[in-house]
């Protein structure tokens, strides 16, 4: 055996600062991987609190942006009202303005109402007594879908006026034949023309000023043929929105059943009128607790062209282009309001006597509303509303036509005397909005279609049906409109819904809320 060689005290000293260093380097790579982390973590975090700002900024642009649209809807209803009554003088329509939102929102649209349900009776019509000169057709400037750019912000909407549409609170009153309205007067001693909703209410008025004409002792439930006949009227619609849509190639992910959504909808107002704490109904989101109706039936198809515009406009924006209608532009620069190539710019196609609206799809909340005076307005109605309305016309394609024809003539260029033809066309009037027909009331059907004047021994002619139908139900002006708002800005979107209502000679704001961030 060979014996062990004892190490130097110099290879000892060798081996015990290898050691040394190798532990020194341990440590210092330990030491350079926490800092890494440190400095990792909180860069991460100044990064994430850097963002949660800008989103919060952004968003605080989105909602004034939202705010100053809406503001500006309640503006353009008060004008026009405003501009009907003769009374559109600049420092009265300001101060008028101005005092009528601070009085109902003293902090602004929907304060002190954070849950968005109207602040007052909605059901029952502003001011009540409607005077001739007040009427609103489609081509107002407040009906315009709505394109601006606020504070680098692009917003988009549309407003629809309750009066276009048939209103969930007043669905059985709507099928009361006008006898039986009478008859039911004389028994009750009640003026259904005041009432609510399906017959009878007891509401506040809008903010609480003012009291009913006269009060319903009892509520009156609605008897099973009203109900069958609500529910005809409710199919009759809901056939007339889905074949707009697949006429139109705008389909459904699954095609509606109209007559058991019809009947769901009926059922839904039956049970809420039938107990006092739930038969107000305020919004159409309400719907939405009907298993028969989907969030596609509501809103309505999706529009392949528009989405993929919408795409492209997002991708556009992110590029720091502005979209929308003013593409960028001063809007001093835009076309008059109203005028030819304001509504070509809008979409709108230009035919020789007539305009064609741009189609896009549509869902029940184009044709139902939660707020309205419970009658029709001939001049805005889509044709789908009117259809449903025409229980003296059997055949669907029949009513179809009818409706269609009766639409279309809001959409005609209004005949001018030479004397305003010249005016029109002078250079001082070269961005005038365009004049449209519209109606004053009833018997101005006739002139859509001669022939339905003509009648026969033993039949009555199509007018004289048409104002059966429709006479006691229609009204020329609306009352209450609904705005759906929405804000882009960086790939950040808000939405937003205001409800308004006039009231004699003011707009008062009944909510305003914030839908979805």
């Amino acid at each position: 055996m060979k014996n062990k060689v004892p190490l130097t005290t110099e290879k000892a000293q060798e081996s015990a600062h290898r050691v040394d260093s190798g532990m020194a380097l341990f440590i210092v790579l330990v030491l350079v991987l926490v800092l890494t982390v440190v400095i990792t973590q909180m860069v991460f975090v100044t990064q994430v609190e850097k963002r949660i700002s800008q989103n919060r900024q952004g968003y605080t642009q989105l909602t004034y942006s939202l705010q100053a649209a809406s503001r500006k809807v309640v503006q353009n209803v008060s004008e026009d009202l405003m501009e009907d009554l003769g009374l559109l003088e600049e420092e009265i329509l300001e101060d008028e303005f101005n005092s009528d939102l601070d009085t109902s929102n003293p902090e602004g649209p929907g304060a002190g109402n954070p849950t968005g349900n109207s602040g007052g009776r909605a059901g029952v019509e502003a001011g009540s007594s409607q005077d001739e000169n007040e009427v609103d057709t489609r081509h107002d400037t407040w009906a315009y879908a709505i394109e601006d750019y606020i504070n680098e912000v692009n917003v988009t909407g549309e407003v629809i006026d309750g009066e276009s549409c048939i209103d969930l609170n007043h669905i059985f009153e709507l099928v009361v034949e006008e006898e039986e309205e009478s008859a039911t007067d004389a028994a009750d001693g009640v003026d259904l023309s005041n009432l609510g909703q399906a017959g009878a209410v007891i509401d506040e008025t809008i903010n609480g000023a003012g009291d009913l004409d006269s009060e319903l002792e009892e509520f009156v439930i609605p008897d099973q043929e009203v109900v069958d006949a609500a529910q005809e009227m409710m199919i009759r619609l809901i056939e007339a929105v889905v074949d707009y849509n697949q006429e139109n190639g705008f389909e459904y992910s699954e095609t509606p059943d109209a007559t058991g959504v019809a009947e769901s909808i009926v059922t839904f107002v039956y049970q809420r009128v039938s107990e006092e704490s739930t038969r107000r109904i305020h919004s159409l989101d309400a719907l939405l607790e009907i298993e028969d109706i989907s969030l596609e039936l509501l809103e309505g198809p999706v529009d392949p062209i528009a989405l993929a515009e919408a795409e492209d406009a997002a991708a556009a924006n992110q590029d720091g282009f502005s979209s929308g209608m003013t593409g960028g532009m001063d809007l001093e620069s835009l076309p008059g309001l109203g005028s030819l190539d304001f509504l070509e710019q809008s979409g709108y196609s230009l035919l020789d006597d007539m305009v064609e609206a741009p189609i896009a799809p549509i869902g029940l909340r184009h044709v139902l509303t939660a707020n309205s005076s419970g009658k029709i307005n001939l001049n805005t109605a889509r044709p789908e509303v009117i259809i449903s309305l025409l229980r003296s016309f059997e055949d669907f394609e029949e009513a179809k036509d009818i409706a269609w024809q009766i639409f279309q003539q809001g959409d005609t260029f209004k005949e001018e005397s030479e004397e305003d033809a010249d005016s029109f066309a002078s250079e001082e009037e070269e961005d005038a909005a365009q004049e449209f027909e519209h109606f004053t009331n009833i018997n101005q059907l006739g002139q859509v279609n001669e022939e339905w004047s003509e009648s026969t021994p033993g039949e009555d002619s199509i007018l004289e049906l048409l104002k059966s139908d429709l006479e006691s139900k229609v009204v020329f002006s609306s009352k209450y409109f609904t705005a759906t708002l929405k804000g882009t800005k960086d790939n950040r979107t808000l939405s937003g819904r205001l409800v308004c209502a006039r009231r004699d000679r003011h707009v008062v704001v009944l909510s305003w809320r914030e839908l979805q961030r």
